[in-house]
């Protein structure tokens, strides 16, 4: 693997990462309200489904190989919206519109 697609596929998995973390808080969010066997159920078919975006992303970017540190900075992107979750109020960055969706 090349230089630009071991870079580019980092950048991915860190804003996969990222995308991670908000997409499972706005799922959460979403299936409160649901009985404990739909959370799961839900919960599962959600994970699955994140897994099998990020392994089609990698096979169209650097042909399906996997790494451990691609991986690792999946993680980094998790924990990063994290840090930033605490840190930086996205009220005041985000349209109200898209605000309200997110803060309810």
């Amino acid at each position: 693997m090349d230089e630009v697609t071991q870079l580019l596929s980092f950048f991915i998995s860190f804003l996969f990462g990222f995308c991670f973390h908000f997409l499972t808080r706005f799922h959460f969010k979403v299936t409160e309200t649901y009985p404990m066997f739909l959370k799961y159920f839900t919960t599962l078919l959600f994970v699955l489904n994140i897994v099998l975006m990020y392994l089609l992303g990698m096979y169209y970017l650097n042909s399906g190989v996997i790494h451990i540190y691609f991986v690792f900075f999946v993680f980094l992107g998790f924990l990063f919206y994290g840090f930033l979750q605490k840190y930086v109020n996205f009220k005041d960055i985000l349209p109200r519109k898209i605000a309200k969706y997110i803060y309810k």
